[in-house]
């Protein structure tokens, strides 16, 4: 299996100041196979990017939100926070641990219950997962060694066919205010 340690800077100027990779850098781990497409790549990089950059906003949001509580069950929402951020921040590519769709969609779920629990009030009422950040992850270009890598390719067309390879991959988002 490639391992490919996927960094990508800070937002774009046009993305809002409020998104969590705005000003900081987003950076987590991926395994897939050497013969994968780069579009099926891609799609899969965008979506974990999205789930990463949901949970970090919404931990941000919900700290932002929770400041003043200090019941026990805000320590149960606050502990809940302090394990998502852990498992959704960079850090984890120094301990060479990948990032899981699944997991992450986990860690939500359990703050949304603990948000519910904390706060007596409907997960809804704080709008805990966000959609539109999910449509800017869906264009995504690849880019490594300075080339952008073509959709219709595998990636062993780019990095050989040895599956012991790490690359590491910036992704792009396609701006679509350009001409």
């Amino acid at each position: 299996m490639v391992v490919l340690h996927v960094r990508s800077a800070a937002a774009a100027p046009a993305a809002p100041t409020s998104s969590p990779d705005a000003g900081e850098e987003m950076e987590f781990l991926y395994e897939c196979a050497a013969s994968a497409a780069v579009a099926d790549v891609a799609a899969a990089l965008g979506a974990l990017a999205g789930l990463q950059a949901s949970l970090l906003s919404l931990c941000r949001r919900l700290r932002a939100r929770c400041a003043g509580p200090g019941t026990a069950a805000a320590g149960e929402l606050e502990r809940a926070l302090d394990e998502a951020e852990a498992y959704a921040s960079k850090v984890q590519v120094q301990h060479n641990r990948f990032l899981s769709p699944h997991a992450l969609r986990e860690h939500i779920k359990n703050i949304e219950k603990k948000c519910a629990t904390a706060l007596q009030e409907p997960s809804e009422a704080f709008h805990l997962q966000e959609s539109a950040s999910d449509s800017k992850h869906e264009r995504i270009q690849l880019w490594w060694a300075g080339k952008e890598l073509a959709m219709d390719h595998k990636l062993c067309d780019y990095i050989g066919v040895n599956d012991k390879t790490k690359v590491t991959l910036h992704p792009q988002y396609k701006n679509d205010c350009f001409t």
